[in-house]
């Protein structure tokens, strides 16, 4: 209410002590409100987090109706896909009472061309406490009523808590057939994190970010800043005195097995306001010197502040080395996504290696005791991607949506017979490190792993080559069918498009096909499976 720019007005017309009344008025409603909406149990599953109206309404309706009766409300889709909602939308689901769900989009404007055309909005149908819906009615981005017979299946509710376990929250599935293949997978692979159950963590995964944007940003140094002060710059670390001043890697520099992504240096004016970054060429990333500069550097190791604490002791910023260690990462390498998606992008989850250096927040970074590179072939994956895309209703891809993607476990064993063992491990391995270590900042990561050597070559032909195995396998390990393989493709239509403009035809996706075809038939035939790259993946041509 203060905010509003007629009570401004209005105020400012008035003595001093009057808008001083008026101020703590309206104050003492807020917190009223807020205190009533929070804590006086009225509303113990919406009552939480930033409120909003639509919510509490909601869950007062269910608390008011009789037992055999019903409900029916016009809510913005987040009812059923936020966390702030989750709560509610799960007690519903887990106690059987939710009738029906009808996703719309405002696109035709059905609901008024006063709303804006890409708000969501559902329409929520729910029974009372002594009523229980065995099958439950869904429909998702429907633009026209007469759309909802097309487009409307039904389900157990049961089956949400399948692919959302921990939150009970509902996937926005954008067709039955994504659904029954969503749901397909879930019941074959258990998600990332269970929480709850002991053993719910077979990879060991924790998650951190590193580097807040805003409330670290004292802690930011420009080129400019450090090269005044006498630092000196190497590759993309800057020196002084036996001290260094580490890059901070920005989400939209890295993607998948692409750690130079982006780079700050030359960009245009038109980029920043945009938002973007100049690309590397494939000869840049051919040099394995070549390194990505970031807008700002952070310093590696602890720095004092002008803060002491109640005994007089120096308070110090921590440095990247400190914030890893109070995680217990010991490695020379991080892995992580990107925050900041949207399920209509050209990829949703994007994953990314790279060195042990500063990253910002909109990367939060995984921190694995089991198997990373297999994990990392798993978030690199179409299949896993297609999975995030029916889950994903914003454009953050939190830590609850990764904790409840399927994943098979650490020991999965290869679907066919190969030459590299038994494992998915083994077989993903070499594919993983000729596709990661192609600079010379990645050779920690490399020997880790057991490469030593010069990096390899960037070879962008070779490199579709290997990733199109990756996914083809990936696809056999979750028991993707081939028509079913097919439809996913085709769920990435940006992708080819890009395709038909560069090759004239859907490159990614007949590359893919021709693996997953030979596999099937290594499959069917107990024979064992041999790639035709020469040489073999994880060993190509190398600096």
């Amino acid at each position: 209410m203060i905010g509003s720019s007629g009570l401004w007005r209005t105020a400012l017309s008035r003595p001093t002590n009057a808008l001083y009344v008026e101020f703590i008025a309206a104050r003492r409603a807020a917190e009223g409100i807020s205190h009533m909406l929070l804590d006086s149990g009225r509303h113990p599953l919406t009552g939480r987090g930033d409120v909003n109206t639509y919510s509490v309404f909601a869950e007062t309706a269910s608390r008011v109706i009789g037992p055999h009766g019903r409900f029916g409300l016009v809510l913005p889709t987040g009812i059923a896909t936020d966390a702030t909602t989750a709560p509610f939308f799960s007690s519903l689901v887990r106690t059987g009472r939710l009738a029906s769900f009808l996703d719309f989009e405002n696109e035709a404007f059905i609901l008024s061309r006063d709303v804006d055309h890409r708000v969501r909005f559902a329409l929520l149908t729910v029974t009372g406490s002594s009523e229980r819906v065995d099958q439950a009615s869904f429909a998702f981005g429907t633009r026209y009523i007469e759309d909802l017979d097309s487009r409307r299946f039904t389900m157990p509710p049961e089956e949400i808590l399948l692919v959302n376990p921990n939150t009970g929250t509902l996937p926005v599935f954008r067709s039955r057939r994504d659904a029954e293949i969503t749901l397909g997978i879930y019941r074959r692979m258990p998600v990332l994190i269970r929480e709850g159950d002991p053993e719910g963590n077979p990879w060991g995964l924790s998650f951190m970010t590193m580097f807040h944007m805003a409330n670290d940003s004292h802690l930011f140094r420009t080129r400019e800043q450090l090269e005044a002060d006498g630092w000196n710059l190497r590759g993309n670390i800057f020196e002084r005195d036996g001290q260094r001043m580490l890059p901070l890697y920005e989400a939209k520099m890295l993607h998948h097995y692409d750690h130079r992504l982006g780079t700050y240096e030359g960009q245009t004016e038109a980029q920043a306001n945009m938002g973007t970054l100049p690309r590397l060429t494939p000869e840049q990333h051919d040099d394995p010197n070549f390194v990505a500069m970031p807008r700002y550097w952070v310093p590696e190791f602890d720095v004092p502040t002008n803060k002491r604490d109640k005994k007089g002791n120096i308070i110090y910023d921590l440095g990247v080395q400190s914030r890893l260690a109070e995680r217990g990462w010991t490695r020379s390498w991080l892995i992580g996504w990107r925050d900041v998606t949207n399920s209509t992008n050209t990829r949703t989850l994007i994953g990314s290696f790279l060195p042990r250096l500063g990253v910002g927040h909109k990367f939060p970074l995984i921190l694995a005791t089991e198997n990373s590179l297999t994990l990392y072939a798993i978030l690199s994956s179409f299949v896993l991607d297609y999975v995030a895309r029916q889950k994903i209703a914003g454009t953050s891809m939190t830590y609850g949506y990764m904790m409840q993607l399927p994943a098979p476990t650490p020991d999965q064993p290869l679907p066919f017979k190969a030459p590299e063992g038994a494992s998915l491990y083994s077989w993903v391995t070499p594919r993983v490190i000729e596709l990661v270590y192609t600079s010379h900042d990645m050779a920690p990561f490399a020997s880790e792993h057991g490469f030593n050597g010069p990096p390899f070559r960037w070879n962008e032909e070779r490199r579709a080559l290997i990733r199109a195995e990756l996914d083809a396998c990936l696809f056999h390990v979750y028991g993707i069918t081939r028509p079913d393989v097919d439809h996913i493709l085709d769920t990435f239509p940006t992708i080819k498009r890009k395709d038909e403009a560069t090759h004239s035809t859907y490159r990614t996706k007949e590359l893919i096909m021709h693996y997953y075809h030979r596999m099937a038939e290594n499959i069917e035939d107990g024979t064992e499976y041999r790639s035709d790259l020469d040489p073999v993946p994880g060993q190509g041509s190398r600096h």
